[in-house]
């Protein structure tokens, strides 16, 4: 608001005290003085730091009280009976045993370990970073915030950190980001960040190898604005130094599947931003001094990357010369029409709880974005005209996020041009996996479009918002109708049975945006996002701890009197029993395979192509000496017969709820009541020649 002087100013501060009209204009005043923009157009510091101080609060209280979303209690059913107390809310997600059986069980046997560098379970040790990325005591511990609150808390409240810290770091990047392209609007920045958040692919992945590099792009993107707009040199060095060190969290990752999408994007976006502010009449000469900072922390942040893989790089080199997954490339054009229905199907997310194998994949693997900013592509066209025929400066950071995205589906759906596509490290992910890099980019375009829209008289006309909105119902009409098709509209419904309304609401929010209604697409956005997945994860207290179960205690006893190597023979609670009790165990998913347990297993390599792989160790009753299988590629499993010159030599317990074990050569130490089965303790018997 503008007064014409003093006096009409103090009438409209004072009213507030005489009725309710007064108190909101006083309170949009006072919005309007917090939220004022600094003279370089940037938003002011506690503008900026508002939402994540809130985080940090909010964090904090998570944490203290060990609430978190871990489906860790997906174990308690198979070892205990009745209802889980550590449950609040939801139930566990099984699909999710990445996190609950191989992140958990590995994290308690690092616990109970001592947090060494080498996790001491299977016979010759195996590197507690790579790539299951353990709790650890050693100085890398300091770029894996994650899991810093293992080396101080209890291992429920260590979980608690784990979680949230990556997420809550993702919504406080992205208001950053938002915020800095919309320095008026802190509360759309916030709902979108917390939209964005809620996303189904973070949601059903939920590891922090998704988060870290979501977060480096989105807050190098700030810091890019940052320095070509701000003229402060200290300002420039500290958003330097964020992005350095997250650069090597993400870096530490090493799961280049996530990193190399997310890199794409923000590679356009420098390249797009430094175009339009040379347009904009900056000398190259500034521009390379006002992202020194930035290029020079990048540069320190490879080199202690590059140190620290070189710690790494036997367990390195063993991991690439697995057999699966090994050093995968991704062909371009390799993609077909299911995957892309997959990455447009938003609306149809409640299916990925509801139905298994929904779209012809796991949950995880269908996981997606809603594409609002890639969907609203006719309005970046509206934007480019209208600056072409106001001979503006055209919005290049807009278009080169823009091409972007035509660059991934170039790489998906185009084939014959491999050799480019391995130069620019394309080929090191999958089109599930860029997924995330078509995520930052439809966030960033987002971002632009309002910040245009909101700088501008005009607004898109109602047509051509109109026709936005159903350039993104029309693939959602297309899925159900062939799933329609195919499977009938009992499935579709089943499955599905609110897709019509998400898909309405979802084209809803892209028209409000696109007329400059902020707060009804905002809302929209939101509720879809929000509703479609705020019950995937459960509200867990702590973590299911399986130390504190009979079986494990007595496992530990046990092997604290003598200790012995152990073998793990049934379902996946033994080898997590084996696993968190912290006893030298075959059992687990192994990474890098250990030389020295697989020389025990199979001392002629007879079977090494099937053992050569990051995948979990299961034993089954056999006869003989070990044999191997691969019921999956990311499975293992091995035969066991005690009476073998393997388990004479190298075998001293078994832990086992397999009724068909051959119980001669085995001596039966304790049992125990489990819902489906008993469950007990053997030692091997002494071999008396």
């Amino acid at each position: 608001m503008i007064f014409a002087n003093r006096a009409q100013m103090n009438r409209y501060t004072i009213a507030p005290r005489h009725g309710l009209r007064g108190l909101g204009v006083s309170l949009v005043l006072r919005y309007r003085t917090l939220t004022g923009i600094r003279a370089d157009g940037l938003p002011r510091y506690r503008v900026l730091l508002s939402v994540p101080a809130i985080l940090l609060i909010l964090g904090a209280i998570l944490v203290g009280v060990g609430i978190n979303g871990t489906s860790s209690g997906a174990m308690f059913n198979l070892v205990s009976e009745g209802h889980d107390p550590q449950l609040i809310a939801g139930s566990p997600q099984l699909i999710r045993s990445d996190e609950w059986y191989v992140g958990a069980s590995w994290s308690i046997a690092q616990v109970q370990q001592g947090l060494p560098e080498r996790n001491q379970t299977v016979p010759g040790g195996m590197d507690a970073a790579l790539p299951h990325d353990l709790p650890r005591l050693d100085w890398s511990i300091a770029f894996r915030p994650h899991l810093l609150g293992y080396t101080f808390l209890d291992v429920g409240r260590g979980m608690a950190w784990k979680w949230w810290a990556p997420g809550l770091t993702l919504i406080a990047a992205a208001f950053c980001f938002l915020v800095t392209l919309l320095p008026r609007r802190p509360v759309l920045a916030a709902a979108i960040a917390v939209g964005f958040y809620f996303s189904p692919f973070f949601q059903w992945w939920f590891q922090p190898a998704i988060f870290w590099p979501a977060v480096w792009a989105l807050t190098t993107m700030t810091a890019l604005t940052w320095a070509v707009k701000n003229s402060s040199t200290l300002s420039r060095w500290i958003w330097a130094a964020i992005v350095g060190y997250l650069t090597v969290v993400m870096a530490m990752g090493i799961y280049a599947p996530f990193i190399v999408p997310v890199v794409v994007v923000v590679v356009f976006f420098a390249i797009g931003l430094l175009i339009e502010q040379k347009r904009a009449h900056a000398s190259w000469w500034d521009l390379v001094k006002q992202v020194m900072p930035i290029l020079s922390t990048g540069v320190v942040a490879g080199g202690l990357t590059l140190v620290w893989l070189n710690s790494k790089s036997a367990t390195v080199e063993s991991f690439l010369a697995t057999t699966y997954p090994g050093a995968r490339l991704t062909k371009t054009g390799s993609s077909d029409l299911l995957s892309l229905a997959r990455a447009v199907s938003s609306s149809f997310s409640e299916s990925l709880k509801r139905g298994a194998g929904f779209l012809g994949t796991n949950s995880s693997e269908a996981s997606t974005f809603f594409f609002i900013g890639i969907f609203m592509i006719p309005i970046v066209g509206w934007i480019v005209y209208r600056s072409l025929k106001n001979r503006a400066v055209l919005p290049w950071t807009l278009i080169g996020v823009t091409a972007s995205v035509f660059l991934f589906f170039a790489f998906f759906y185009l084939p014959g041009w491999d050799a480019l596509a391995h130069l620019l490290f394309l080929d090191r992910t999958s089109d599930g996996r860029s997924r995330i890099g078509l995520g930052i980019a439809s966030i960033a375009m987002l971002a632009y479009i309002l910040r245009y829209i909101d700088a501008e008289v005009a607004k898109p006309g109602w047509m051509l918002a109109i026709g936005t909105g159903a350039l993104f119902l029309l693939p959602q009409v297309g899925i159900a109708a062939a799933l329609w098709v195919t499977e009938g509209a009992g499935r579709l419904f089943h499955d599905a049975p609110l897709w019509w309304a998400y898909a309405l609401v979802s084209a809803a929010a892209i028209v409000f945006f696109s007329r400059g209604r902020f707060a009804a697409g905002a809302t929209a956005f939101v509720l879809v996002t929000v509703l479609s997945t705020i019950t995937v994860n459960p509200i867990y207290r702590g973590i299911y701890d399986l130390r504190t179960t009979p079986e494990a205690k007595a496992v530990m006893r046990i092997d604290k009197a003598v200790p012995g190597t152990w073998v793990g023979i049934g379902g996946v609670e033994t080898g997590a029993i084996l696993l968190e009790s912290g006893v030298k165990a075959f059992n687990g998913v192994q990474g890098a395979p250990s030389a020295t347990m697989w020389r025990d297993i199979d001392p002629h390599d007879t079977y090494k192509f099937l053992w050569n792989r990051l995948a979990g160790i299961g034993w089954v009753p056999g006869t003989g000496e070990p044999t191997v299988s691969n019921p999956a590629p990311d499975q293992i499993l091995v035969t066991f017969d005690a009476c073998s010159s393997f388990a004479r030599n190298h075998v001293n317990y078994v832990l086992s709820d397999n009724t068909k074990l051959p119980l001669s050569c085995l001596v039966a130490k304790q049992s125990f009541r489990i819902p489906k089965s008993t469950i007990t303790i053997y030692q091997v018997a002494p071999h008396h020649p």
